[in-house]
């Protein structure tokens, strides 16, 4: 009876065998499929930009028996620019963040497939190779990539079944391979990437095997942008050789379109007068609550998704403080549109329910799964250092004047003005780098706008929170702002108003006049480095932004016109300008200002070839007069001009300047009639803030 049972197991055994071998004579021939799905679009500016995930999709082959080992294949993808996927570790090699994952674990499709990476703990990483794993099959393909992890085998003995003859446990199925940049044929090479030893098992009859390849970042700066209708595109191409040659149908794929990211507009650069102050209440800290935007520096994105949170964990729309920690973003072919990329940091950071409903259409929420473990940093993998940022560099911001800014501002939809999202002043490095420190504001926030920005584009101080003062050194200083929330379906804009403050000194030159400050608006964190790097920020972006002009200080003056001056036939011309910047008493509020006078001669009449030299007069105080005539010159260093006769336009260096010239009969009195006559020189200056609020200061005789 014993030996019937054995005859009647043997033949079951090879009657299955016989099934299973069946099965595979009748396969097709292997074949995969690469596909990148809808390729991303992509930021000009970018050195890391996240580009899509390509998939392969196989068919077809013989699977591997059971219990023998899957033969192993080397995977390589080229860009055509640089590859800067962040470099995690350099133990033992040089570890990218960049991820092959096999038959879609933890996905909507196979929601109980834990993902399980190569290197975790039991699974079968080979001694002396790390980051390539022994694979068992299961005769008919299907399995295979369980994710399910065995106890360690510590010998190869009939007794433990669930060891092969080489000591590999025949049950350690992972899913997820690390990359590693700088290996075989892309040793030289700073455009690729390539995962080792990936053991792939042909699905057979068993199904559809799914080859995804993602977190590969690239540098979009390298290409730049189409100067035609066609976009620029990033293309990758991707390599299988090994033991088990992949045949790959388009193995060169598009996965990205490069475009500009962001555009700046400068409103109403303004221009303004030493003398005159401008929010004098803000330069001196007295209060901040009148504060007034001198002009808008307005951030456009150049398509909808070009600014991103830093991770798809949020404070909402008008949320103004920074996530305590990322939530997980380990759903296979989920587009988070955030700038960071597949990361899977363990299962207590899962967002409820996951995937988010927003991103994949599912009835159910995936379980939870392991984090990836801290063999070469592959915990790390994903994980962007912040949010969009967007600085404003200030350059030229002369002594006597400070710049302000609000702390909060509001990102709003270019179509309707709604608001969409919320991006926060942060202290940073000197090249917008460095975690998040939200600046804290010393009130405010903004009232309103200038006249001349309202007219222009509108005054969006109603979407900004705080006032704070942009910190200079030597005239430069910069503003950065990361956007917490974004709406990657609307185009959206930051419209930041920006207050110029000081009081007018110009007894001591302040502000220094004759200087043209200006603003370089860019995506931030600016750097150099344009290849995969361990240290250096992601997102990062590349320096060249247009500088903008913004405001310039003009020293005080006034220019008057004397029309008609004369030292021939008998007659002299007297002329008397007073500095009536001096109004002490009067309550008018004028600042003293002390000043040069530069007299033009000017004539047109035959014989006059040579008119006197311009002439510029010693300082001239507040409330004195300039006195001088033709013949005889005058006081402050004015020579005389006998035998001149034409115009004369005085420039002086102060606000307020009157004048009165006075044609005599050398020899007569004031009095003698038909001798001499008088006028009032011509205001040459359009009208000035005037000290009564009447509009006579510029008198216009």
């Amino acid at each position: 009876m014993a030996a019937f049972r054995k005859l009647v197991l043997g033949m079951a055994a090879a009657t299955v065998f016989a099934a299973v071998a069946s099965a595979q004579i009748g396969a097709p021939a292997l074949q995969c499929v690469a596909n990148a799905g809808v390729p991303p679009t992509v930021r000009a500016e970018g050195l890391t930009e996240l580009v899509g995930d390509v998939t392969l999709n196989c068919t077809g082959g013989i699977s591997t028996q059971v219990g023998a080992v899957v033969p192993a294949s080397n995977v390589t993808v080229f860009l055509n620019t640089n590859v800067t996927s962040r470099i995690l570790s350099t133990s033992s090699g040089t570890w990218s963040e960049a991820i092959l994952m096999i038959d879609e674990p933890h996905s909507t499709s196979n929601p109980l497939v834990p993902l399980l990476a190569c290197g975790d703990a039991n699974t079968n990483e080979v001694p002396g190779n790390p980051g390539v794993c022994i694979v068992h099959g299961t005769g008919t393909g299907a399995g295979v990539y369980s994710g399910s992890s065995a106890a360690t085998c510590a010998a190869a003995v009939p007794a433990n079944p669930g060891c092969d003859t080489n000591g590999f446990a025949l049950n350690a199925r992972p899913n997820v391979f690390q990359a590693r940049q700088g290996v075989g044929a892309a040793a030289a090479t700073a455009n690729a990437v390539t995962w080792s030893g990936v053991p792939f098992d042909a699905p057979g009859t068993s199904g559809t095997r799914v080859v995804r390849i993602t977190n590969v970042r690239a540098n979009a700066n390298q290409l730049g942008t189409s100067s035609t209708l066609v976009p620029t595109t990033i293309t990758m191409y991707i390599s299988v050789t090994g033991s088990n040659q992949l045949p790959i149908n388009n193995p060169t794929q598009t996965v990205a379109f490069i475009q500009v990211g962001l555009t700046t507009t400068v409103f109403q650069a303004g221009t303004y007068q030493q003398c005159t102050s401008n929010n004098p209440s803000v330069a001196t800290g007295s209060s901040y609550g009148g504060a007034v935007a001198d002009f808008v520096v307005r951030l456009r994105e150049g398509f909808q998704s070009a600014f991103k949170r830093k991770n798809w964990n949020n404070t909402g729309v008008l949320g103004v403080t920074y996530p305590t920690a990322d939530q997980n973003q380990n759903i296979p072919g989920a587009v988070y549109n955030t700038e960071s990329a597949f990361e899977n940091i363990g299962s207590s950071f899962d967002p409820s329910p996951n995937p988010p409903a927003q991103l994949v259409l599912s009835t159910s929420s995936v379980p939870g799964t392991a984090a990836f473990p801290t063999t070469h940093g592959l915990n790390n993998a994903g994980i962007a250092n912040s949010g969009t940022r967007l600085m404003l560099q200030f350059t030229s911001v002369v002594s006597g004047t400070s710049v302000w800014v609000p702390t909060v501002v509001r990102l709003t939809s270019q179509l309707s003005g709604a608001v969409t999202g919320t991006a926060v002043l942060t202290s940073t490095d000197p090249n917008g780098a460095g975690g998040f420190s939200a600046v804290s504001s010393v009130g405010g926030p903004i009232v309103s706008c200038s006249a001349n920005i309202t007219n222009v584009t509108g005054c969006p101080v109603a979407n900004t929170l705080g006032l704070a003062q942009v910190s200079t050194f030597n005239g430069a200083g910069i503003a950065v702002y990361e956007v917490l929330y974004s709406d990657a379906f609307n185009p959206e804009q930051l419209a930041i108003p920006v207050v110029v403050a000081f009081v007018a000194n110009p007894g001591n030159n302040l502000p220094a006049p004759g200087v043209q400050a200006q603003v370089t608006a860019s995506f931030a964190p600016l750097s150099s480095v344009g290849t995969a790097s361990a240290g250096d920020p992601i997102p990062r972006f590349a320096p060249g932004a247009a500088a903008r002009n913004l405001f310039i200080i003009f020293k005080c003056s006034c220019n008057l016109l004397f029309p008609f001056v004369t030292n021939q036939l008998g007659y002299d011309t007297g002329v008397a300008i007073s500095n009536t910047s001096l109004d002490s008493g009067t309550g008018f509020g004028t600042t003293p200002q002390t000043g040069t006078i530069t007299l033009n001669y000017y004539c047109g009449q035959a014989g006059c070839t040579s008119p006197p030299q311009q002439t510029t007069t010693s300082s001239v105080p507040a409330g004195q007069q300039l006195t001088f005539t033709l013949s005889g010159g005058g006081n402050y260093g004015v020579q005389a001009t006998p035998g001149f006769q034409g115009y004369i336009i005085a420039q002086a260096q102060f606000q307020y300047c009157h004048a009165y010239a006075f044609i005599t009969a050398q020899g007569s009195l004031p009095t003698s009639a038909g001798a001499n006559t008088g006028y009032i020189a011509l205001e040459m200056d359009g009208a000035l803030p005037t000290r009564t609020n009447n509009l006579s200061e510029v008198l216009g005789h």
